[in-house]
């Protein structure tokens, strides 16, 4: 009896989960990590050093949308091998940082352009061309990589800065993204066709994607004759939707509390008296919960509405955040890792799916490079709020409630964020896409 052979979407989803692991482990988890050693060194206020971390996301605001272009243009990989080539470099020279204008263009600038082209936004398009029945499932595999970086690079980070000081361990990262990005790039192939291959591995082309909705007139024996083919919008057509602005505004108030936990959770607790290591292992446990975020929340995206899913992501965040805002035991520290771990971790593979089904795949990376700058305001002001906070008062306290009111005003917006029909679309049998006879 012949082996069934792996289908090749999921050696894509492994390299890209690998790149992604160490891209956001070293970059993204890692940075409060080297907040207090850099920012005592330097004499900078807690503000200024968020500051680094506020321009990388106007950075990757800025950047996004020609990151989608190119990859429409020239393909993920391209992009892929270009984004691990910047990012070394950025990492190497780190150490010659001599001032915060410097820390601010070469961590805030260089190594977040070349991340913005080696992380989630070309690994999402890819993906979405290998996958269409299984794409969540293909999501949530992909996220788990960055769940377990955070794990992994953060207390790693906290010991060789501990060890050999902060320079040394930036060089370390910089060399390794090189020696593991690079050649995992080639791995990746922009579309099955150039395999041979049909999407999800099926041996002819399978039924199209649902349109926003069609589900469940499946479920309830509604009418049949909706419009034909993938919900293919142009980016124009995205823009003007009502869907497009809602799902914006619900990212932006997530990526308010997200950014402010990661630059500002270990800070926190090294003033609560917790030593730096077990602080930083406090970040990759959440990171490592939140894997089982995405795994579930993932899997549950194939099955039933995304909108009604980042409903309950954004809820579980919002609770965390009041958790932590008033944590004086280690006990609360452990809740608010679970409940703020599960409901980060779930949007991960959320967000590129619902926006694959909202808007079809044609003209996906240019959709979702343009999203990325309306949403760029969240990481920019989420952490130098959080550290205007605490050097006007001292405490945490009033940044951790907003944080967590921001959340619960996105499951707000999400609610809004309703799927609408692309206009001018050509009728066709809904039985002849799903299959049935």
């Amino acid at each position: 009896m012949m082996k069934k052979k792996i289908f090749y979407g999921w050696w894509i989803v492994l390299a890209t989960n690998i790149i992604c692991m160490f891209g956001y482990g070293t970059w993204l988890y890692s940075f409060g990590v080297f907040f207090k050693p850099m920012s005592a060194e330097f004499g900078w206020t807690r503000a200024m050093t968020s500051g680094a971390y506020a321009l990388r996301s106007v950075e990757g605001g800025i950047a996004s949308p020609l990151v989608g272009w190119a990859i429409d243009r020239f393909g993920s990989r391209i992009l892929i091998v270009i984004g691990g080539v910047v990012s070394g470099t950025a990492f190497v020279l780190m150490p010659t940082i001599q001032s915060l204008w410097g820390f601010y263009l070469i961590y805030g600038v260089l190594l977040s352009a070349g991340m913005s082209a080696m992380l989630y936004l070309p690994a999402w398009t890819v993906i979405a061309k290998w996958f269409h029945r299984r794409l969540s499932l293909a999501m949530a595999v992909l996220s788990v990589g960055a769940g377990f970086g955070g794990m992994i690079c953060a207390p790693l980070a906290a010991i060789m800065i501990e060890r050999y000081g902060w320079r040394t361990a930036f060089v370390v990262m910089g060399v390794f993204i090189w020696c593991l990005v690079i050649p995992l790039a080639f791995v990746v192939k922009e579309d099955p066709a150039d395999l041979g291959l049909h999407p999800d591995g099926d041996r002819k082309p399978g039924p199209s994607m649902l349109q926003p909705g069609e589900f469940e007139q499946i479920q309830t024996g509604a009418a049949m004759e909706p419009p034909a083919g993938l919900n293919d919008y142009t980016l124009k057509e995205a823009v003007r939707s009502s869907a497009f602005w809602f799902m914006a505004l619900a990212f932006f108030f997530q990526g308010m509390a997200h950014s402010t936990v990661t630059v500002h959770t270990v800070p926190a607790l090294t003033d609560a008296g917790i030593p730096a290591e077990k602080a930083a292992m406090s970040i990759g446990l959440l990171t490592l919960v939140s894997v089982i975020g995405r795994l579930l929340f993932g899997t549950l995206g194939d099955y039933f509405s995304k909108r009604y899913l980042f409903m309950m992501t954004y809820t579980l965040m919002g609770a965390g955040l009041l958790v932590l805002m008033q944590a004086d035991t280690m006990a609360k520290v452990w809740l608010f890792i679970f409940l703020f771990g599960v409901g980060f971790g779930g949007n991960i593979p959320l967000m590129p799916g619902i926006r694959a089904e909202y808007f079809g795949r044609k003209a996906l990376g240019k959709i979702q490079g343009f999203m990325d700058p309306v949403m760029m305001l969240a990481g920019a002001t989420g952490p130098i709020f959080a550290g205007h906070i605490f050097d006007s008062t001292g405490s945490y306290h009033f940044a951790f409630l907003t944080s967590g009111l921001m959340t619960f005003l996105a499951a707000v917006a999400m609610f809004f964020a309703r799927p609408s029909r692309r206009p001018a679309v050509a009728p066709a049998p809904l039985a002849a896409k799903i299959g049935l006879p």
